[in-house]
């Protein structure tokens, strides 16, 4: 048998034990031309030192990576390549910055998913749709590096490492509130009936009755004449058992009971409009200072959070306490540091951002009849998502809930409906 070197052929002692009882039982020599010995007893010692400085190099060598792996977590820096995330570095110092081109697309990814009535079979389609390619050799996106990027706590700026999460220190790609809604939707079950194309369909609205989804179905009517049209109609997915009533919605039925909605939280007086504004703004100012100490108390609770986790490690390290022990407290204590920094993520916009945000949803919800006439799938499916907290079918009407600050508008003690002309007015 030829090897180039000694520790080519074994990189214990246990294998090098093992090699040199086969080359005994068979016959059969070994030649190493790096390090030529003879077959002598001088000669197989030498080998057999050899031998044992190529197992210390190799048990040293995995005691420096996992100390440098370790150093890495406690440094916050994630180990091994993120898609969306790389690896620079800059004056000798290794540093963790977003990807140019591919963190976009994972910021996309988690958009549409979070935020869109989309299984993960559809959202690779409208990848594919909008441009977004998974790599040039690799241009669509699969099933499983879909869920691998969705359920990657790496991109809200955590470190897997031996078995745990643990917090990083740095620029998180996705917001941890994003994520949750991910890991929500998981949660889900995605085996019910939906068309992506049909505008109320997809889980949008839910039976009244039994409290499963509303379904929509297209079917093609030929006239005597040869000419075709299109017809949607929306059902439950189990109106055929026992006691549930048959009740078909036509899509023109629905769609003006939402048009009748926006008429109602329209609000046709400047003035009053105006005023609504007016209020928005006084209250985000008035919640600035409540802000600030919540933010101060949220960060104090973080860093005590913070200490015990470092504390247990040192008790782990000491062997104080087992794996097992350690694991379910890290993993206890892990997850209310997540918690409490994901209010802190919630709380980083000040009352003036919160503000624009209230103004430009007021604003949206004074146009909104116009907007709908002249959109398209697409776009009317994300107004709905926007302002729709929940939608229930009971017989022939729809009991739709709003989203705050919509369902504002639509409260008729706060903006009572006065006069023929339907205009609103305060109440002082």
């Amino acid at each position: 048998m030829l090897f180039v070197k000694v520790d080519r052929a074994a990189r214990n002692i246990r294998d090098w034990a093992d090699l040199e009882q086969l080359s005994e039982e068979m016959g059969v020599p070994l030649f190493f031309p790096d390090q030529p010995t003879a077959e002598t007893p001088a000669g197989r010692m030498q080998r057999r030192m050899s031998a044992i400085f190529a197992s210390y190099q190799t048990d040293q060598q995995a005691t420096d990576i996992r100390a440098g792996h370790k150093r890495r977590v406690e440094n916050g820096l994630p180990l091994g390549r993120q898609y969306g995330i790389r690896l620079v570095r800059v004056n000798g110092r290794s540093i963790v910055e977003h990807d140019p081109i591919d963190a976009a697309k994972v910021k996309r990814i988690f958009e549409l998913f979070a935020y869109q009535p989309l299984t993960i079979e559809t959202l690779i389609d409208s990848l594919a749709r909008q441009g977004i390619i998974y790599t040039d050799r690799n241009p669509k996106f699969t099933k499983s590096t879909l869920h691998r990027i969705l359920h990657n706590r790496a991109y809200v700026g955590e470190v897997w490492y031996q078995g745990l999460w643990h917090p990083g220190k740095f620029e998180p790609l996705v917001d941890r509130q994003t994520f949750q809604i991910v890991q929500d939707k998981f949660g889900t079950d995605f085996r019910v009936c939906r068309d992506h194309q049909i505008t109320f369909a997809g889980g949008l609205i839910k039976c009244g009755h039994c409290g499963h989804v509303i379904t929509g179905e297209t079917k093609v009517k030929k006239s005597p004449d040869g000419t075709t049209r299109e017809y949607t109609y929306y059902r439950c997915t189990h109106y055929r058992s026992e006691g549930h009533p048959v009740i078909h919605w036509k899509e023109s039925e629905i769609d003006q009971q939402f048009l009748s909605l926006f008429d109602q939280i329209r609000i046709d007086d400047p003035e009053i409009r105006q005023w609504f504004v007016d209020v928005i703004k006084a209250r985000a100012n008035a919640g600035q200072d409540q802000n600030h100490e919540h933010r101060k108390e949220l960060q104090r609770q973080h860093e005590q959070v913070a200490a015990k986790l470092s504390a247990l490690l040192e008790l782990r390290v000491d062997g104080e306490i087992g794996q097992e022990e350690y694991a379910a407290k890290h993993r206890e204590l892990h997850e209310r540091q997540a918690a409490i920094r994901l209010q802190l993520e919630t709380t980083d916009m000040d009352g003036k951002e919160v503000a624009a945000l209230a103004i430009k949803a007021f604003e949206l919800s004074q146009n909104l009849k116009t907007r709908w006439v002249t959109s398209d799938y697409r776009a009317k499916r994300a107004i709905l998502e926007i302002m729709c907290e929940s939608v229930l079918s009971n017989f022939e009407k729809l009991d739709i809930f709003l989203r705050k600050p919509f369902d504002l508008l639509r409260d008729e003690k706060f903006v009572p409906l006065i006069g023929a002309t339907g205009n609103r007015t305060p109440i002082c």
